[in-house]
């Protein structure tokens, strides 16, 4: 067994292969609109996987008795919120062109999920999520802002040497994990948020946290995820 299937064993990516199969590993990146924003990450992995049952691919199985197809979401994104970038891997027992790929997905996809790119990806790359470096968002609001409030109040959060917060019955520091915070301007003339938190394996920032020290409460606000980091 080569050093390459040894790592992708260790890390869980990929199945045991025999020198005779061509396992290809295929990156999507897809966006999760407004009528799939209440569907939670969990459902979400099924539903994926019943898309690409239907998409007549040669996805890859697990064995045993209920086997599942092959797939790795990069970062869980939380419930009521939509995306423009999400991001997931899978993987194919055999070779299809990438474009017929994103045909087939594209026609089985529901609505809410549009498929905006697919790539192939080097079998021996790390999991997406031990990859995730951080997610940038934007913050629309319901109601009318005062951005020179907004600004006030985004100043006084990120004048603080800690902001010491509970998840999960833990205690974190959020401050670190805030890359950038900004006020916005849309087409429209709305004042808005902009914001990159980190996303790495036990240091993940959250928009709604970020909200919720700023004084908005989840009823105020949508967040779009807008783009995916990577580390290099």
């Amino acid at each position: 067994m080569n050093c390459e299937l040894l790592h992708l064993l260790a890390d869980g990516s990929a199945p045991e292969m025999n020198q005779n199969e061509e396992i290809t590993r295929i990156r999507v990146i897809y966006t999760k609109g407004p009528s799939l924003r209440f569907i939670g990450h969990l459902d979400m992995q099924r539903l994926w996987e019943r898309l690409l049952r239907r998409s007549r691919l040669p996805v890859r199985y697990s064995q045993g008795y209920h086997p599942r197809a092959r797939l790795n979401l990069a970062s869980a994104l939380p419930l009521g919120f939509i995306s423009k970038a999400e991001m997931l891997d899978f993987w194919m027992n055999s070779p299809v062109p990438t474009i017929e790929i994103q045909e087939k997905l594209t026609n089985t996809a529901p609505p809410g999920l549009e498929i905006k790119a697919v790539q192939s990806v080097d079998l021996s790359a790390d999991a997406l999520q031990t990859q995730m470096h951080a997610s940038e968002y934007i913050v629309t609001y319901f109601d009318p802002q005062n951005p020179d409030e907004l600004e006030e109040k985004i100043q006084t959060l990120l004048s603080q040497e800690e902001v010491i917060r509970r998840r999960r019955k833990k205690t974190y520091d959020l401050r670190p994990l805030i890359l950038d915070l900004e006020v916005t301007r849309f087409a429209d003339g709305k004042p808005g948020l902009t914001m990159s938190l980190l996303a790495e394996p036990g240091a993940t920032g959250r928009p709604d946290e970020v909200l919720d020290e700023l004084g908005y409460p989840n009823t105020d606000y949508l967040v779009s995820r807008t783009k995916l980091f990577l580390s290099e």
